[in-house]
C-alpha cells in the first residue's frame, strides 16, 4: 500500500456540534484530554469550538442572571410580608415615654385653663422657645440650654398624652404590643397603609447584600485557613472554634459594612410621612443627606460603629451555638428525643431574645441621633423620641430604665386625652419593659415552631445546623 492510501480520514471523528448522525458505537461521549473537539453523537462539523464555548457562556449568563432576578423577586415579596412587624417593632423601640414621676412634664388642663394671666404669658414665652425634636442632637446645641420650657435636666415641658400639645403628625403613645402599632400606623392621618412598608426597599437591599457577602466571606476565610467547607453543620466537626471564628467574623464585616443601611431603614420608619414634615424621600435621598450633613464619617466611623459591631458579633453567635449547646452539653438528640431538643431549643432561643432586644432598641435609637448643627430640614419622627441624646450604648440602658417606667395609665377618650391615675406595680417604675419591646411576637414565634416541631419532629430542623 502506498502512504497516500495509508492517510485516509478515521472512520469515526469528532466534532463539538452537531450535524450527522456518525458516532464511535462503543465512546460516544468520550472527551479526548487537551483537546478542542469532542466526540459527539452528532458526527462532523466545520463549527469552531470557541463559538460554541462562546455560545454557552452567554446560556450561562443569561440563565445566571434569571436566577438572580428570581431570587430578587422572591426575597423582595418576603421581606415585604416581614416588614409591617419590623416597622412596627422599630417605633415601639424607638420611643421615648418619660415616666412624670422623674420627668416633670406640663399637664395642661384639657377642661379649661384656671391660671392666671401670668401663666398664659409663661406659655406663650413656651411656645417661642418649643424646640422641635428634630433639631441636632448635640449636648452643645442652643436647643438643649436651660430655657423656660425646660427643666433642670433640658427635657422639654410638653406632655405626648395630650392630644391638644402633640403634633398633628404625631401618633398617641404607643403603650400595647405590635399588632395595636400596625392599627395605630394604618388609621393615623397622615401615615395610612402604605406606612408600613416605609424603608422596604432598604431592608431588601440590605439582605440581598447580605445574602451573598456573607457566605463568599465565610468561605473564603476557610479555604485561607485551610478549613472543613462552611456547608457542613458545626455539630459534626470535632474543632468548631476555628469554623464559629470565621461565621462570626464574616457576619461581622459584612454587617458593620452594610450598617448605613440599617440607619437608612430605621430613620424611614421613624420619620414622618406628612409631606410637608418629612425629611427623606427613599433610600438613596437618605444616604445622599446623611452624607451632605452629618459627612462620610458618619456611615461607619460615628456613635453607630460600636454598637453595630457589639449587636453583629453577638448575634450569630448566639445563633451557631444553640445546636452546640443542645448536641454537647445537654446531650438532647432530635432524632430520639425530639421533644426535648425542641424543649431546650425554644429556651435558648428564649434566652437568646433576652440579650439581643436590648441591643437592638439602644443601636435603633442611637440611629435616630443625627450629629450635625445645620440639618437642611427637622427630622420630625411619628413617635416621641428623646431630646438630648444618648452618650453611649449604657447610657441608653440607663435612661431608659430610670427614665421610661410608667407608673400613672392615660386612657385616651373622644374629646380629649384623660389621666386616669392608678399606681402600678414597683417594676412598672422603671422602664425594664422598653427594652424588650417585640418580644412577644418573636416568643409566640418561637413556641409555635416548637409545637410544630414537637408534632412533626425536628429532624429536618436539625440538618439545618
Amino acid at each position: 500500500m502506498t502512504s497516500e492510501s495509508n492517510e485516509q480520514p478515521p472512520k469515526y471523528t469528532y466534532t463539538p456540534f452537531p450535524q450527522t448522525t456518525t458516532v464511535h458505537p462503543l465512546r460516544p461521549y468520550y472527551v479526548p484530554q487537551d483537546m478542542d473537539h469532542y466526540y459527539t453523537p452528532f458526527g462532523n462539523n466545520t463549527t469552531n469550538s470557541t463559538e460554541v464555548q462562546n455560545d454557552m457562556t452567554d446560556l450561562d449568563s443569561q440563565s445566571l442572571l434569571k436566577d438572580l432576578a428570581s431570587l430578587g423577586f422572591i426575597k423582595y415579596v418576603g421581606v415585604g410580608f416581614s416588614h409591617p412587624f419590623e416597622a412596627a417593632k422599630t417605633l415601639l423601640q424607638v420611643q421615648y415615654l418619660p415616666n412624670e414621676d422623674i420627668v416633670p412634664m406640663v399637664a395642661e388642663n384639657t377642661h379649661g385653663n384656671n391660671g392666671s394671666e401670668e401663666d398664659l404669658d409663661d406659655d406663650d414665652d413656651d411656645d417661642e422657645l418649643y424646640v422641635r425634636s428634630s433639631q441636632p442632637l448635640d449636648p452643645d446645641a442652643p436647643g438643649f440650654r436651660k430655657t423656660k420650657s425646660s427643666d433642670s435636666q433640658g427635657y422639654l415641658t410638653t406632655n405626648i398624652y395630650d392630644a391638644s400639645t402633640r403634633p398633628h403628625y404625631m401618633l398617641p403613645p404607643l403603650e400595647n404590643g405590635v399588632w395595636s402599632t400596625l392599627g395605630a400606623l394604618r388609621s393615623h392621618n397622615s401615615e395610612g397603609f402604605s406606612s408600613l412598608w416605609k424603608g422596604h426597599f432598604a431592608s431588601w437591599l440590605y439582605d440581598m447584600g447580605h445574602l451573598f457577602l456573607q457566605p463568599t466571606l465565610e468561605g473564603a476565610l476557610n479555604d485561607a485557613f485551610d478549613l472543613y467547607d462552611d456547608t457542613i453543620p458545626l455539630i459534626y466537626l470535632d474543632r468548631v472554634g476555628p469554623n464559629i471564628a470565621t461565621l462570626v467574623t464574616s457576619h461581622l464585616v459584612v454587617g458593620v459594612l452594610l450598617s448605613p443601611l440599617e440607619v437608612i431603614q430605621t430613620r424611614l420608619i421613624v420619620q414622618t410621612s406628612s409631606p410637608n414634615n418629612k425629611k427623606y424621600n427613599g433610600t438613596f435621598d437618605c444616604l445622599r443627606k446623611m452624607i451632605k450633613e452629618e459627612g462620610y464619617s458618619s456611615l461607619y466611623w460615628s456613635h453607630n460603629l460600636l454598637p453595630s459591631i457589639i449587636y453583629h458579633t453577638i448575634s450569630p453567635l448566639l445563633e451557631c451555638t444553640v445546636p452546640l449547646i443542645i448536641d454537647r452539653i445537654f446531650h438532647i438528640s432530635p432524632a430520639d428525643s425530639p421533644f426535648l431538643y425542641g424543649l431546650a431549643q425554644l429556651g435558648l432561643n428564649t434566652l437568646q431574645l433576652l440579650i439581643i432586644l436590648p441591643l437592638e432598641t439602644v443601636r435603633k435609637r442611637l440611629q435616630c441621633q443625627i450629629r450635625s448643627r445645620t440639618p437642611d430640614k427637622p427630622f420630625e419622627t411619628i413617635v416621641q423620641t428623646r431630646k438630648a441624646p444618648y452618650v453611649g450604648i449604657l447610657d441608653a440602658i440607663y435612661r431608659i430604665i430610670i427614665e421610661e417606667g410608667i407608673s400613672q395609665k392615660y386612657i385616651p377618650t373622644r374629646g380629649n386625652v384623660q389621666k386616669r391615675r392608678r399606681q402600678r406595680g414597683l417594676l412598672d417604675n422603671y422602664g425594664i419593659k422598653g427594652l424588650y419591646h417585640g418580644f412577644y411576637i418573636h416568643f409566640t414565634t418561637n413556641v409555635t415552631t416548637f409545637l410544630f416541631q414537637a408534632v412533626n419532629g425536628v429532624e429536618d430542623e436539625f440538618e439545618n445546623y
